[in-house]
């Protein structure tokens, strides 16, 4: 179906279609029920780092005290200061409420909140944000702002070796896959926890989507993790053995993959959808179709 570039959608209830796109033509209707991703077919995605379609950026607002925040006012992914923002696969949230989607998300939600939504199609380069992400889009806020940022993280002891700065100039698929480097994981996931940690924030962070205690350097979200990561010491939180133990230990709490992406405007990106969620406990994220070139 045809829509109006100026249509926003409240969000839908029990499944029941009702994404309206922004210069964006569904494909077909919704089935009665939405087949959810599984969470073990969500870990898959994170072992393979397999490609993604869509992405999603939910913000959860209050709409008497954060108005600028609801889905019709938003202008941007992220916080107008931001470089990169957080987001997460779209294909792995579809059927799921939004309530769920942002716990998946490592984030709560509180009694009176709505949830805004962005779908769009992946357009623009995308970070998968594991430790060597991390890194990567650190370097990238650090050049951009040059000078001005002050007090440089990737400089002094933590400068990069030649090797590093070779290995990450790759954004390639695969080299996004902890296998492929894991002889520098725990270098690069020291320097990460480092970052986010402390003892006092970088300048660079003030660019970057905020890492809460749900950040895993494996690149996912926890639902509720079992404590602050900040608090264990740096080989514990960042032993890495193989995936059939690290699945194991975190499967259970295991939200969803991280990225990180450039904080676009949103009016510019193209075949957006924008929801608003004003139940979120009820509403789903709704079934768009499959992702087209």
């Amino acid at each position: 179906m045809k829509t109006h570039p100026t249509r926003l959608l409240k969000g839908a209830l029990f499944v029941i279609l009702a994404a309206v796109a922004i210069g964006f033509a569904l494909h077909r209707p919704a089935p009665p029920s939405v087949a959810r991703m599984s969470t073990e077919q969500a870990w898959a995605n994170l072992e393979s780092n397999h490609p993604v379609g869509h992405l999603i950026r939910l913000v959860a607002y209050d709409p008497q005290t954060e108005p600028g925040l609801a889905i019709d006012r938003l202008a941007r992914l992220g916080p107008p200061d931001q470089l990169y923002s957080f987001v997460a696969s779209y294909e792995e949230m579809a059927g799921y409420t939004a309530k769920q989607a942002l716990e998946k998300n490592g984030l709560r939600l509180t009694d009176g909140q709505h949830v805004s939504a962005v779908i769009f199609p992946r357009r623009t380069e995308l970070y998968p944000a594991n430790a060597r992400g991390l890194l990567q889009i650190i370097r990238a806020v650090e050049t951009e702002k040059g000078e001005a940022i002050g007090d440089r993280f990737l400089e002094g002891r933590d400068v990069l070796s030649p090797a590093e700065l070779k290995d990450l100039q790759s954004t390639d698929i695969a080299s996004y896959r902890v296998s492929d480097f894991r002889d520098r994981y725990p270098r690069y996931c020291e320097l990460a926890r480092r970052f986010n940690c402390g003892p006092t924030p970088y300048p660079a962070s003030r660019f970057i989507g905020s890492l809460y205690h749900d950040w895993h350097p494996l690149g996912f979200s926890q639902i509720e993790p079992a404590r602050d990561p900040c608090t264990l010491p740096a080989a514990q939180y960042c032993v890495f053995v193989d995936w059939q133990k690290t699945k194991a230990e975190f499967l259970p709490r295991f939200g969803s993959r991280a990225f990180l992406t450039k904080n676009l405007e949103i009016a510019k990106i193209p075949g957006r959808i924008l929801i608003d969620f004003d139940q979120p406990d009820r509403q789903i994220i709704p079934y768009i179709g499959p992702p087209t070139d």
